[in-house]
C-alpha cells in the first residue's frame, strides 16, 4: 500500500474515534444520575424509598377495591410517622373497572408542610392506583415513593420558602383522572396551587425527564434549571406534548385549569407498561432518585411563585455535563438565520470551489431523498414485525434492534454517495440542501422543535466553510468535530426518545406508536450522512471545470 493510501487511512480510523468520543460525550445528557448513598437525616435515602415501593407494589390496587385501601392506609400511616399530618379527600365516580352503571367512592391521600411565603403553594403529585392488569412498581409506585421520602425530608428541615402540598391521587388510569378532578373541584387548597408538579413513571430505566410544561415556558425552564439538578428537558418534547395535546396524566387537570407546571416521566423499556412484569425486581431505581432530587430541589430553591401569565415559548435542550441550553424566541429567529446564511454560504462554495452545479445540487438532492425513503419504508417494516413478534423486548434489545436500524440508514446514505460518484451528482450538496429546507421549515413554524434541524444545520455549514479553501487534516479534523459534536449533541436524545415512544406497549394496545419509529430513522439517516460527508471528504481541493478551457 502506498504511504499515501497509508495516511488517508490513519485518517479515517482517527476521524472515527473522534466522532465515537462525540457520540459518548452526547449520551450523558439522557443518563440517569446516579442513586446517592446518604442515609442521614436530611438527606435523600433511597433506601427507605424503595422500601415503600416494596410494600405498595405487591399486587394490582385497581380503585375502589380493598387492595387500594391496602395501599391508602400505609400512605397515612408512612406520612403520620414522620411528623406530618395527612388528610383525605373522598369523591363517587364512576366504577370503571367494575360493572357498567356501578360507582366507587376514590379517595386520595393529601398533606401540607407551612412555608415561610405568603400561603401560596408549590403541588407535588403521583397517582397511586394501577390498572388491573400489572402491580404498577414504575407505574406509579416510584413515584409515590419519591413523594414520601420528599415529605420526610420536608418535616426534618427548617420551613419551606413556599408551602408544599403533597397529593397523593387514586383514580388517576381512568382518562377522566377521578382523584385529580376531586381535588380540583373540591378541596380549598385547590386555590392556593401555584405552580404543578406531577411524577409519573411508564418504563423501567433512564433518567426523570420533562414531557409537558403549563405557563410561560422560557421563564419556568430557566427557574428550574436555576432550582433543580440534573434537569433534563428539551423543548421537541415539551411541544410535541403540545401537538397531541398533552401527555394524559393528572397534570392535564392542572394545565387545563391555567395552572403553571412541569410533567415528568421515565420511558426507557416501555414493553413492561400495563403489565405483570411492572414488578419491584425493574423498579427504576436512578429514575427513583431523580425523583425525589428534582422534586427536593424544586421544593426548596424554586423562590417567589409570582409567575407571569404570559404563554411564551422557548428553546431548550440539556448539554453534556448537566447544562441547560435556552433562549427566547428572538434567540430562535438568530439562530436560524444563521443556519441560512451559512448553508446557502456552504452551498455556494461548493458551486465557486468544488465545481459542481445546480444540476449537480438537485441531482443530488433527489438521490438523498430517494435514499432516505427507501431505507424508512425497509427499516419500518422490519421495525413493525419486530414489535409484533417481540412485545416484551427489553431495554438492552430494544438498543440492539435500534443499532441494526441505524446501521441500516448508514449503508442506505453509502450506496446515495456510490450512486452519486458515478452519476455525476452531488449527493453532499444536496443533503445540504435538505437540511436547509428543514431547518428554515420547522425553525420557523415550529421552533421549539425546530432546533433539531437548526443546530445541524448551523454546524455543517460551518464544518463546509472549514474546509472550503483548505481540505488539509486539521481544518478537516476540525470540521468533523464540529459537525459531529453538534449534531451528535443535538439529536441523540430525540433519536433515544422517540425510539422509546415507539417501542411496544403490549399492556396498552391503544397507544401503540410503532410507526413513529420513522421519525427517530430519518434523524439517524440525515445525521450519519451529515456526519459521513465529513469523514470521507478528500484530503486535496478538486479542480473546478471551466468549459472555456480546453487540454493542451
Amino acid at each position: 500500500m502506498s504511504k499515501r493510501g497509508t495516511g488517508h487511512r490513519q485518517q479515517t480510523i482517527g476521524f472515527g474515534f473522534v466522532v465515537a468520543l462525540c457520540l459518548v460525550i452526547s449520551v450523558f445528557p439522557i443518563l440517569a444520575p446516579r442513586a446517592p448513598t446518604e442515609d442521614d437525616p436530611g438527606a435523600i435515602s433511597v433506601e427507605r424509598a424503595l422500601e415503600h415501593v416494596e410494600f405498595i407494589a405487591q399486587e394490582p390496587h385497581v380503585m375502589g377495591t380493598p387492595e387500594i385501601e391496602r395501599v391508602r392506609e400505609y400512605l397515612i400511616e408512612t406520612l403520620t410517622g414522620v411528623g406530618l399530618e395527612p388528610e383525605t379527600l373522598t369523591v363517587e365516580t364512576p366504577d370503571y373497572f367494575g360493572a357498567p352503571g356501578g360507582t366507587v367512592d376514590v379517595t386520595d391521600v393529601l398533606v401540607r408542610v407551612a412555608g415561610s411565603g405568603d400561603g401560596e403553594a408549590i403541588l407535588f403529585m403521583a397517582h397511586f392506583d394501577t390498572v388491573p392488569s400489572t402491580p404498577g412498581a414504575n407505574d406509579n409506585s416510584t413515584a409515590v415513593a419519591a413523594l414520601l421520602e420528599v415529605g420526610r425530608v420536608l418535616a426534618s428541615e427548617p420551613t419551606p420558602p413556599n408551602d408544599v402540598i403533597l397529593l397523593f391521587t387514586d383514580g388517576e388510569e381512568p382518562t377522566p383522572r377521578f382523584g385529580a378532578w376531586g381535588f380540583a373541584e373540591y378541596h380549598p387548597w385547590f386555590a392556593d396551587v401555584a405552580l404543578a408538579v406531577n411524577l409519573e413513571g411508564i418504563g423501567v430505566a433512564g433518567p426523570t425527564m420533562l414531557v409537558e410544561m403549563s405557563g410561560p415556558k422560557d421563564e419556568l425552564i430557566l427557574r428550574l434549571a436555576n432550582a433543580a439538578p440534573d434537569v433534563v428537558a428539551f423543548s421537541f418534547m415539551t411541544q410535541t406534548a403540545d401537538l397531541i395535546g398533552g401527555a394524559v396524566s393528572d397534570f392535564d387537570v392542572f394545565r387545563d385549569a391555567g395552572v403553571p407546571g412541569y410533567d415528568f416521566t421515565y420511558m426507557r423499556g416501555m414493553s413492561i407498561y400495563h403489565t405483570s412484569r411492572d414488578a419491584i425486581d425493574v423498579a427504576n431505581v436512578n429514575g427513583l432518585a431523580h425523583d425525589i432530587s428534582l422534586s427536593l430541589g424544586i421544593a426548596r430553591n424554586f423562590g417567589s411563585l409570582e409567575i407571569g401569565n404570559a404563554t411564551t415559548n422557548a428553546v431548550f435542550f440539556t448539554a453534556p455535563f448537566g447544562f441547560v441550553v435556552r433562549y427566547s424566541a428572538t434567540g430562535a429567529i438568530v439562530s436560524l438565520a444563521a443556519a441560512l446564511l451559512l448553508l446557502v454560504g456552504a452551498l455556494w462554495s461548493r458551486v465557486r470551489r468544488r465545481g459542481t452545479s445546480v444540476r449537480k445540487l438537485l441531482s443530488g438532492l433527489g438521490l438523498v431523498l430517494l435514499g432516505a425513503l427507501a431505507a424508512l419504508v425497509v427499516a419500518t417494516v422490519v421495525w413493525v414485525g419486530l414489535v409484533n413478534l417481540r412485545s416484551d423486548m427489553g431495554v438492552v434489545e430494544g438498543y440492539a434492534y435500534l443499532a441494526a436500524l441505524v446501521g441500516l440508514t448508514g449503508r442506505a446514505w453509502y450506496l446515495v454517495e456510490r450512486r452519486s460518484a458515478i452519476s455525476g451528482s452531488d449527493a453532499g450538496g444536496g443533503l445540504l440542501i435538505t437540511w436547509l429546507v428543514l431547518a428554515v421549515v420547522a425553525g420557523a413554524f415550529l421552533p421549539a422543535f425546530g432546533y433539531l434541524f437548526v443546530w445541524p444545520a448551523i454546524a455543517a455549514g460551518i464544518g463546509e466553510l472549514l474546509t472550503a479553501r483548505n481540505r488539509g487534516f486539521a481544518s478537516r479534523l476540525a470540521s468533523v468535530i464540529v459537525v459531529a459534536l453538534v449534531t451528535f449533541v443535538v439529536l441523540v436524545p430525540a433519536v433515544d426518545t422517540f425510539f422509546h415512544l415507539a417501542s411496544p406497549r403490549p399492556g396498552n394496545q391503544g397507544s401503540d406508536l410503532s410507526f413513529t419509529i420513522v421519525v427517530p430513522l430519518f434523524l439517524s439517516f440525515l445525521a450519519v450522512g451529515l456526519i459521513a460527508a465529513r469523514v470521507s471528504e478528500p484530503g486535496r481541493l478538486s479542480t473546478p471545470t471551466h468549459p472555456d478551457v480546453t487540454a493542451a
